[in-house]
């Protein structure tokens, strides 16, 4: 019997969901070959004016190419006034597009938003997107994966933020859901950022999400995989655990604020969890009743905007990610 099939079997000790997140092998090979290989393709930014919110701020809408050539299409909105400033670059949630952060660039950041291949502006990306959803594309062998050029995206966008030549206090990669997710493999791979913002990152724990996971990329793996029995499982599962964003943390150093819902049917929070315990850099963890929800209870997370916006702006006070116990790391946000 496989791990997977006896885990959903209950024939396996629970435990910590940190226990067989070890990843691949050759998890650190694959991904110095993909950085080796993504940086031998050309930038190719090009800019062109769009609105701007006004005062001293400067827009563009962006286009550059990322991992196999492809067409990655975002913006930026920056300062103009010679100033110094965070320089935040975000995506965006499964199925969704980057939407202009305006109150982030009046918060005083500099911002570079960017659809991520296969949404969007970026859907021509991949030009052949599975019917079974956009997570298996490619998903037969980890060098097709759509996630390979996912990461490769947001590793693309950082380069992009540090070509634009604006003055710069501090990089900060920001990400909720799919772009947490992205934004967590970037920074593991090819370090660039001085701060990391994760709003519910996923793909963490890959074994975890088959069991807990009801909707969003995770549910369609499911639902796959219900309807071709006949497809090996465990080879999709060995395929995802090269993008699983509970193995890939270690390698990351830059301090990281999370944000985690208690109840979530995208991302469950033991998926979380497991990323948090594997995490080895300076760590504020913030905790909410639910997430990926709606109705007023998510007004919680304002307060996950408002201290990470602190963070960029200002800095990490004195201290910062000091306590690494689960009970003293956490702020819960009611």
């Amino acid at each position: 019997m496989t791990r997977a099939a006896a885990r959903r079997r209950g024939t396996l000790s629970q435990g910590s969901p940190v226990d067989t997140l070890d990843g691949p092998p050759d998890l650190e090979a694959f991904w110095a070959a993909t950085i080796a290989q993504l940086s031998e393709i050309r930038l190719g930014l090009r800019r062109s004016p769009r609105s701007a919110p006004g005062g001293r701020n400067v827009a563009h809408d962006l286009a550059f190419r990322s991992w196999g050539g492809q067409l990655i299409r975002g913006y930026a909105i920056t300062w103009d006034d010679g100033v110094p400033r965070p320089f935040v670059v975000h995506a965006h949630g499964y199925r969704s597009q980057a939407v202009p952060q305006v109150e982030w660039v009046r918060a005083g950041c500099h911002v570079l938003g960017f659809d991520i291949r296969g949404f969007g502006r970026s859907a021509g990306a991949v030009p052949t997107p599975s019917p079974a959803g956009w997570l298996l594309t490619g998903a037969r062998r980890p060098e097709t994966s759509v996630l390979r050029g996912a990461v490769c995206d947001y590793v693309r966008a950082t380069e992009v933020a540090a070509a634009l030549g604006v003055p710069t206090l501090r990089a900060v990669s920001h990400g909720v859901s799919l772009a947490g997710g992205l934004a967590l493999m970037a920074e593991a791979v090819a370090p660039r950022a001085d701060l990391l913002v994760l709003g519910v990152p996923t793909f963490g724990w890959a074994e975890g999400r088959r069991l807990l996971v009801e909707r969003g990329s995770g549910a369609e793996v499911a639902a796959f995989l219900e309807r071709h029995p006949q497809y090996p499982e465990d080879d999709l599962q060995t395929v995802l655990s090269y993008f699983d964003t509970a193995a890939l943390p270690r390698r990351s150093v830059c301090p990281t604020v999370i944000g985690a819902g208690v109840v979530d049917r995208v991302v469950p929070f033991p998926s979380v969890q497991a990323i948090v315990e594997r995490l080895q850099a300076p760590l504020e963890v913030m905790t909410f009743p639910v997430s990926h929800d709606a109705g007023p209870v998510m007004r919680a997370w304002d307060r996950f905007d408002e201290r990470w916006l602190t963070l960029a702006v200002h800095g990490l006070p004195a201290g910062f990610g000091r306590q690494r116990s689960a009970a003293a790391s956490r702020t819960q946000a009611r």
